[in-house]
């Protein structure tokens, strides 16, 4: 599987874009979703303390 991320300054922040290709077969559209939802969870996290 190869991610590809960009990350773009926009006005009030920060576009976070990404694609995933050759996903494996095993890996379902829910859990897909769960694991990106989680890494973007984590870099906003790292992110705002960063920051402070």
């Amino acid at each position: 599987m190869t991610m590809t991320w960009e990350v773009t300054a926009v006005e009030h922040g920060t576009l976070v874009e990404f694609r995933a290709e050759n996903v494996p077969a095993g890996i379902s559209a829910a859990d897909h979703a769960a694991g990106l939802n989680s890494s973007l969870a984590n870099l906003a996290e790292h992110l705002t303390s960063s920051s402070s």
